[in-house]
């Protein structure tokens, strides 16, 4: 694969032509969040992925550091689009840079009934999205999200995103799941 141009030829390349595009913007940036149905190069994930974060500058790192972000659900769950266009608004104004082992509360429930109250933002998995740096000078960080409800986001404060993500290992959860339920509700697996 040739060094792309931007993000959005690194995901042509990798996934093809998105499946569906939203887009939200601010008077202060312009975010789309695009989605890719679930097949063996998606990771067999409903993929969904941003794209125009790393067009903004972000605060409190270099100038030439920017993010993207993506999260992958199975089932598809098309209103995570809205939340992660917003977490991508928020990156450019936040009081510290977001990074893989970071956690983000949400204003607001991510999702409207499912229980999400924030990410878990982590490094991807087995080089699934590797950083890569555009002929423009900018060095893209790819980071995957983890919906997550309010006791894992506690969870994850009091100990560390690494100790829940090692819990959540361990209880079995599918944390790709829209349905599924807390790490720590005794009946964890899908609603």
């Amino acid at each position: 694969m040739s060094r792309p141009i931007d993000v959005r030829s690194l995901y042509l390349d990798k996934w093809g032509e998105p499946d569906r595009e939203a887009e939200f913007e601010t008077d202060r940036c312009l975010i789309r969040a695009l989605k890719w149905q679930s097949s063996s190069r998606t990771g067999g994930v409903t993929l969904y992925a941003t794209v125009g974060v790393s067009d903004y500058p972000l605060p409190g790192v270099p100038d030439s550091h920017r993010q993207e972000y993506f999260v992958g659900f199975e089932p598809e769950y098309d209103d995570v689009a809205s939340p992660l266009a917003w977490l991508g608004i928020y990156a450019q104004s936040a009081p510290q840079p977001l990074a893989a082992g970071h956690t983000y509360r949400a204003p607001e429930p991510l999702i409207e009934g499912a229980g999400f109250e924030g990410f878990i933002l982590l490094a991807p998995q087995d080089e699934f999205l590797a950083p890569i740096d555009l002929p423009d000078g900018r060095h893209v960080e790819f980071l995957m999200l983890v919906p997550a409800f309010e006791d894992e986001l506690d969870f994850a404060k009091s100990h560390s995103v690494d100790e829940l993500m090692e819990a959540i290992e361990t209880a079995d959860v599918p944390f790709w799941d829209p349905n599924r339920r807390s790490t720590f509700d005794r009946r964890a697996g899908a609603r």
